[in-house]
């Protein structure tokens, strides 16, 4: 899902795309062999290095109480400081077990998640303390992280052959800009590389490095275009600092979206200067750091922490140069850090003082995304309500998104109304299973769940209680379509319950509300 034309996001957003790998490696193919002229690739030695297995198995989204078949992840994780090792955050997501490989003598020990942040799609892992975990990490060296790279410096890939040798390609950093990672919504730094970049079976998570120094972690590779998205040293840093004190924070957010004044009749509009740099706020979220500090929907940006933001929302970042605004608060500072923000209000200039914060995913709307838990569901009589998030409706597609699931996209896009209604979750009607008590209701799925028995229903946990008082021995549902309202006996529902969970479908809960 992109970005709408106009729109800089500074939000934590949100539907999650696989990050893209190399292709396949051919079979028996050397480990050495060089795939054109352009390519500098040799084997070097491998100290800062293991192989990350991982077994993942995530929930289904449509019959949230069963679980998707299982599949294995691998890849190179960095060895750092204390024995712990770093990888992207989709390395281990939805992970069922987690293994450390040394890959030239195949020696694995278990290994588990100290920290993982999806939207910055980083993770640390660490194994349990004993002497076989000494004598794992006796040979290897902690590599150290290097923030200093710029355009046109040179950095390598570095992956493993079959048997373990360490293979190096080559490549330049030829742009410095801000990109979702893994999570819709999200914008952090990446850097962007051109060359070719070889193949092998273990390429999920793959470092980048600059003279022996960690300068990233592969985030993509377009083959057909020869483009590798990279993951830079100055996220994994920030990320590494506040995993440091032992209790994660986050990346912070300003929580608003901004729109360009590029155009010349929409600056005329604006009362903006020819040459008068800022951008127009369009949208300030519900809860964030820019509406505690006193922004407002229409106000001018024009500078943060001192750094003032042309009308295309860029600032001058003196490592990298033009670079969105939005790097100024997730790549330059921290959760509980004191913000300035300058705006143009009412054609005055206004400062602003706020503290940066950082929404958790359970605190949107609509949730941004679903890893390592379950789908929260209530089964009432063959009908299967849930809470909306982001994966839900990225499951169905683009071009499926018709109907009922084009309306929740929309609520998904616009939370301001339903935000302003009270609720804290969007409860929606996303299946019906053939019971006897649902006959009628087969074709009805995607109606947000308005009231309950009478009792308004703002999450999962309003439908549940709402569910043990019905009327009259009926549970009068109100939708926000139609057919608007629609009726289950509590008693045959109840029947029904029960023959669910003995039945076909696998149903060990007719609820999950953790």
């Amino acid at each position: 899902m992109k970005l709408s034309q106009i729109f800089l996001f500074l939000v934590l957003g949100a539907a999650t795309l696989p990050a893209q790998t190399p292709d396949a490696p051919k079979k028996k193919r050397p480990p050495a062999v060089t795939e054109g002229p352009a390519v500098a690739q040799q084997v070097v030695q491998n100290n800062s290095l293991v192989r990350v297995n991982a077994t993942s198995q995530s929930y289904s989204l449509h019959l949230p109480w069963q679980k998707e078949s299982p599949s294995s992840r691998r890849g190179l994780g960095v060895v750092l400081d204390g024995n712990r090792v770093l990888v992207t955050g989709q390395m281990v997501a939805d992970s069922t077990y987690i293994e450390l490989e040394l890959p030239e003598k195949g020696q694995k020990i278990p290994a588990k998640v100290v920290a993982v942040d999806y939207e910055a799609n980083l993770a640390l892992l660490e194994s349990v303390p004993s002497d076989r975990q000494k004598a794992f990490f006796a040979g290897l060296k902690p590599m150290a992280v290097d923030t200093s790279a710029r355009i046109e410096d040179k950095v390598d890939i570095l992956q493993t052959g079959r048997v373990g040798e360490l293979i190096k390609s080559e490549l330049k950093i030829g742009k410095v800009l801000t990109r979702r990672y893994n999570v819709e919504g999200s914008g952090f730094l990446v850097y962007e590389a051109n060359n070719i970049v070889r193949s092998e079976a273990n390429s999920f998570t793959l470092p980048v490095v600059k003279n022996g120094k960690l300068v990233g972690l592969l985030l993509s590779y377009d083959s057909k275009n020869q483009v590798t998205t990279i993951l830079p040293a100055p996220i994994i840093e920030h990320f590494l600092k506040d995993v440091a004190d032992g209790s994660y924070e986050g990346f912070p957010s300003l929580g608003m979206e901004l729109q360009s004044t590029l155009d010349e009749q929409f600056r005329e509009y604006l009362g903006l200067k020819p040459d008068a740099p800022g951008v127009l706020i369009s949208m300030v979220m519900k809860g964030g750091s820019a509406e505690k500090s006193g922004m407002k929907k229409g106000d001018i940006l024009v500078a943060i922490n001192g750094f003032a933001i042309d009308s295309r929302g860029d600032y001058k970042d003196p490592q990298f140069g033009a670079l969105s605004s939005s790097h100024l608060v997730r790549g330059r500072a921290y959760v509980g850090d004191k913000v300035e923000i300058k705006v143009i209000r009412e054609g005055k200039e206004v400062t602003l003082n706020g503290e940066l914060t950082r929404r958790k995913p359970d605190d949107y709307l609509v949730l941004p995304y679903l890893f390592d838990k379950g789908p929260r569901y209530v089964l009432m009589g063959g009908l299967l309500f849930q809470e909306l998030s982001r994966p839900y409706l990225d499951a169905f597609g683009e071009e499926q998104r018709g109907g009922a699931i084009l309306r929740l996209s929309h609520i998904a896009s616009h939370p301001d109304k339903s935000e302003e209604e009270g609720r804290k979750k969007i409860v929606f009607l996303s299946l019906v299973l053939p019971t006897p008590s649902a006959q009628g209701y087969e074709k009805l799925g995607g109606q947000v769940v308005n009231k309950v028995n009478g009792k308004a229903i703002n999450d999962l946990n309003d439908l549940a209680d709402a569910f043990k008082n019905a009327k009259d021995s009926v549970h009068v549902i109100e939708l926000n379509d139609f057919p608007h309202i629609i009726y289950l006996d509590s008693f045959n529902a109840e029947r029904d319950n029960m023959r669910l969970l003995d039945g076909a479908y696998r149903i060990g809960s007719l609820k999950r509300l953790e």
